[in-house]
């Protein structure tokens, strides 16, 4: 079965993080896919210096709102799993601190982590923050869910938290009128934002991404 670990950015965010991210994934025998967003091809090819078991795509696009950058990897993912079984969609600025067991996606078609809204929140944010985008586990019987989710996003348009809410909502479609999907809750070791000693991804969320452990981790995983 041909598994990826994946993750989208724009080509800055990748020269910061894309090394790290997909250095660390080959490590532990994990492949890594990147899509980039509208990079210069003359600057920026000259400085990959990647695993050789590394993909990397591009994603040709004049949008430049944070918003597009974070929901690009969902908007793409059908493509990505026209060569891959298996999908385990991530942020770039994460790494890798042990293998993925697969196993833990054994029959089920998507994974996503659920958790209580954030406290004080209203509204959109209440429904948003019900999803940890940080990681999203697709295999190809998961065609319709995407192609729902990518809808529900277009529909919405580049409003932050749309690809979380999109991904609440289109999972309660999916789970409440029984349309045949097989859903497992996402392990929290993979979206570990606390940077547990059982994490198997380290996620660095806003100020988290410079503490000196999350750093030191992540030259030493990379």
């Amino acid at each position: 079965m041909s598994s990826y670990i994946f993750a989208s950015c724009d080509e800055k965010y990748f020269m910061e993080h894309g090394y790290h991210f997909a250095n660390s994934a080959a490590k532990q025998g994990v492949r890594a896919w990147v899509d980039i967003i509208s990079p210069n091809p003359d600057l920026f090819l000259s400085k990959i210096r990647l695993p050789d078991a590394a993909k990397i795509t591009f994603t040709e696009s004049t949008e430049t709102d944070r918003t597009f950058y974070a929901c690009n990897r969902f908007l793409v993912i059908d493509k990505v799993l026209k060569e891959a079984n298996e999908v385990l969609i991530t942020d770039v600025d994460c790494f890798l601190r042990k293998p993925i067991d697969w196993l833990d996606f054994k029959d089920c078609d998507y994974s996503l982590y659920l958790r209580e809204s954030l406290p004080g929140t209203v509204g959109w944010e209440k429904e948003g923050t019900k999803v940890g985008a940080g990681a999203v586990y697709f295999t190809n019987a998961a065609e319709e869910f995407i192609k729902t989710l990518k809808a529900q996003m277009l529909r919405y348009g580049l409003i932050w938290f749309v690809d979380q809410v999109a991904l609440w909502q289109v999972h309660r479609h999916f789970n409440e009128n029984n349309l045949g999907l097989r859903f497992r809750e996402m392990p929290f070791k993979y979206i570990d934002w606390e940077f547990g000693s059982d994490g198997v991804i380290w996620t660095g969320k806003g100020a988290r991404k410079v503490q000196a452990n999350y750093l030191e981790e992540r030259e030493r995983a990379s």
